[in-house]
């Protein structure tokens, strides 16, 4: 290292003087991991920014250091001991760094400032690393049962889902109906929703649990109408409105490109529905008898539940 520091220091020649009542000293300090021919070429560029710069005075030591193509490159004013670093992408750097340095440590600046349209370095212009994540195309099929109603019904979905390897973030659309006759329980489904996934491992087969937020129009019926048929029981009701779901499920193939997964699902509207009281009268007689009430259908609420028990594939 002395050697280096020596021959650095013959080729410097005017930069650093020998007597130490020059206005202007600048020295190099250490150097490692390169030549002593590169290093005084190095050290000769940053010097004579730094004279330029500084109006020929003051006291600067440089030190310059080699990790495989970066060149760290470390000047420090000794006056008032500020010092910049800057990792320079190779020796080819060190012109373009050197003139920043000079900038910033003379006028007492981060090297931050210095910044101009044609004068960035490879490490600040370095797109940064991400984690891994893809945006995926769903799509599935599912059976809907409905708690507190007694319908049952089909339906598919649509969506898109970011997915990592420990969570992903599904967006979708699902339509399901039930158009069951002859009184018995019905119901629709509409809704759209986002949420997140999470998953309790990182291998092929993974179960995940998940929940999150959607607006959802559900549409329930049970029972003829009250003017065609003799049924006891009617009921007819819809609400729209936000309501919160959980998922559980497994996903399998997630080491390819295309993934299955089976879920249940659970909404919870956050309204229950109203079914109106409806009267039923008589029909109306030529012989001029007035219309009478036979039969009142009481008003009914119900908190129904839809849960839907699917596949969906994503690709």
């Amino acid at each position: 290292m002395k050697r280096l520091a020596a021959a650095v220091l013959l080729t410097l020649g005017s930069i650093v003087p020998a007597s130490a009542d020059e206005p202007f000293q600048c020295l190099l300090k250490e150097a490692s991991g390169i030549s002593a021919a590169e290093a005084g070429t190095a050290v000769g560029l940053i010097c004579d920014d730094l004279r330029r710069e500084s109006g020929g005075r003051g006291s600067f030591e440089i030190r310059l250091g080699v990790l495989g193509s970066l060149v760290n490159v470390t000047a420090t004013r000794l006056d008032t001991g500020e010092s910049i670093s800057v990792r320079a992408e190779g020796l080819e750097e060190v012109p373009l760094a050197s003139a920043r340095i000079a900038e910033a440590l003379v006028h007492h600046r981060t090297l931050v400032t210095t910044q101009r349209v044609d004068n960035l370095l490879a490490q600040e212009t370095r797109e940064a690393r991400v984690k891994r994540g893809a945006v995926k195309f769903t799509l599935g099929v599912a059976d809907l049962e409905s708690i507190g109603h007694g319908a049952r019904g089909a339906g598919f979905s649509l969506g898109l889902m970011y997915a990592s390897p420990r969570f992903a973030l599904p967006a979708e659309m699902r339509f399901a109906w039930d158009d069951t006759a002859n009184g018995e329980a019905a119901m629709s489904l509409f809704s759209v929703s986002v949420g997140g996934r999470g998953y309790l491992s990182k291998k092929d087969v993974s179960p995940f649990v998940g929940g999150g937020l959607g607006l959802l129009r559900l549409d329930a019926t049970q029972g003829e109408y009250p003017y065609g048929g003799p049924s006891s029981d009617y009921f007819q009701a819809e609400t729209f409105g936000l309501a919160p779901y959980v998922e559980t499920g497994v996903e399998v193939l997630r080491l390819h490109r295309g993934r299955i997964a089976l879920h249940v699902r659970a909404d919870f509207p956050l309204t229950s529905l109203e079914s109106q009281e409806v009267e039923v009268w008589s029909e109306w007689d030529p012989a001029g008898r007035v219309p009478r009430v036979e039969r009142v259908y009481p008003a009914q609420s119900r908190y129904v539940v839809p849960v839907s028990i699917g596949i969906s594939v994503a690709f």
